[in-house]
């Protein structure tokens, strides 16, 4: 997967606790792109991470990708994200349907 990002800043971030949620709205809202990693959050709270950046992803006309297990991008407006493979999704799935795999092989 190819990101064409230009001059701009990417923010990779491994979320510890829903209360790191507020760091990748505040880099969103400074224009940046934002890859979250939700390995080590439950699925509840990975549910709830994700609904609440994508929520403020769409509120700046920005679109969120699912990049695989428990990790996204969400991407500004003024970012251009560019695949060199089609995307699993556009948009964020439900995390049951992403860690479906997981779950069937643990």
């Amino acid at each position: 997967m190819s990101l064409k990002v230009g001059a701009q800043t990417m923010i990779i971030m491994k979320l510890q606790s829903i209360e790191d949620t507020p760091q990748a709205l505040m880099a969103l809202q400074e224009r940046k792109m934002v890859i979250v990693n939700l390995a080590r959050l439950d699925s509840e709270e990975a549910q709830r991470v994700v609904d609440w950046v994508a929520g403020g992803t769409y509120a700046i006309d920005g679109q969120t990708f699912w990049l695989g297990e428990r990790t996204f991008l969400f991407a500004p407006s003024s970012v251009q994200v560019t695949m060199s493979r089609q995307s699993p999704s556009s948009i964020a799935p439900s995390l049951e349907h992403c860690f479906s795999k997981r779950a069937a092989s643990g």
